[in-house]
């Protein structure tokens, strides 16, 4: 009689993918070496990324994977070049990450794409100074958007998200006030992480992020959601 040896590793069962990964204009899962400055974009079409200042790996905390983005001095940001992929137009939109933040200043920024003093740039804050003082929104030309920041010292999942012309923005899963927001995001001519293109005291985010995510055109979440339990998926 004859034995036949199967290899389960063959059949095992594909990981999750994401119908909408076309759609994905940047995806950091914050993997790596401890201490390294190399940060890597998984998205479909990767862009290069300088740390700049002190900002690195860190094997310290992390949301998944084991390692994240850590900013945790003066001037430490990541930048990218200028690229239409980040023309978010004035369709719909979600950017999204797990973000740690250790303090909070006053304009804290997740990511800034052109110049967010114009209404055709934009900057994502975890904290929005007086007007959105211990709240997440947008500011492109004024302030959008509201919902309570989630607590320091503890991973939270942020989200901003545009669908036909409101805006919502989430923490933890719980979203705030939609309110209209038609903006043409159109300024790429800087995109910076973690602080505004100048890397001023006031816009530095100081923590750690994790599976930060852009997606143009597809409004990920609608209506209050639980929170992704695993990285983002790489298709």
């Amino acid at each position: 009689m004859s034995i036949i040896y199967i290899n389960p590793y063959r059949f095992a069962a594909a990981g999750p993918t994401d119908p909408d990964f076309a759609n994905v204009s940047l995806l950091l899962h914050g993997d790596g070496t401890n201490g390294s400055t190399t940060i890597v974009d998984s998205s479909p079409s990767p862009k290069t990324l300088t740390a700049v200042g002190n900002a690195q790996i860190s094997t310290a905390q992390s949301k998944f994977g084991g390692a994240s983005i850590l900013l945790s001095g003066a001037g430490d940001r990541i930048t990218t070049p200028s690229n239409s992929d980040f023309a978010l137009g004035t369709g719909d939109f979600t950017v999204e990450a797990f973000v740690r933040e250790t303090t909070r200043t006053q304009f804290a920024t997740l990511i800034e794409i052109g110049n967010h003093l114009q209404a055709t740039g934009i900057v994502f804050l975890t904290n929005g100074g007086t007007n959105l003082s211990g709240r997440i929104g947008v500011y492109a030309g004024g302030f959008f958007g509201a919902q309570l920041s989630g607590p320091l010292n503890v991973w939270n999942h942020v989200a901003y998200v545009r669908a036909s012309g409101q805006l919502t923005c989430f923490v933890n899963g719980i979203g705030g006030t939609t309110v209209s927001f038609t903006n043409n995001l159109t300024d790429t001519s800087t995109v910076t992480i973690g602080s505004n293109a100048g890397g001023s005291a006031g816009y530095r985010l100081y923590g750690y992020i994790d599976d930060l995510r852009i997606t143009r055109g597809v409004a990920r979440y609608q209506a209050n959601f639980t929170p992704p339990t695993a990285p983002f998926p790489d298709a």
